[in-house]
């Protein structure tokens, strides 16, 4: 019987275990339409699906921008790939650290938004 038992604790460690070290996913992964930009005094609005960013979990963050953005302030105005470094709630896209904040079906990306900082608001994008 101790040789049943012994075999049966170790797996039950070992899975505990694991699932504790699992990286829980960030609210902000998936796809997310820019609908609203603000800087100081400075606002842009944009429909849904002109500028899409994804996040995901190999840490590429696919920007596609499908306006023109020639006279806009945005930090990415050009579509791409682009690294970032995120945890739950911060994420940091071209050494530029921002608040991460989901709200329901809204992600607002802020930095220092209380002193005139860049906000960015996205709503998700319904997957097929």
């Amino acid at each position: 019987m101790k040789k049943f038992i012994v075999p049966v604790l170790l797996l039950l460690l070992i899975f505990s275990c694991k699932k504790e070290n699992e990286k829980s996913e960030p609210d902000y992964y998936g796809q997310w339409s820019l609908i609203h930009f603000s800087k100081q005094t400075h606002t842009e609005s944009y429909n849904t699906g002109e500028i899409i960013w994804e996040f995901n979990e190999y840490d590429e963050l696919i920007v596609t921008v499908n306006t023109d953005l020639s006279n806009s302030e945005l930090p990415i105005t050009t579509s791409g790939i682009y690294q970032y470094i995120g945890a739950p709630d911060v994420v940091s896209i071209q050494n530029i650290q921002y608040a991460a904040e989901v709200q329901q079906d809204t992600l607002i990306l802020s930095r220092n938004a209380a002193a005139g900082g860049p906000v960015m608001k996205f709503v998700k994008m319904q997957t097929e």
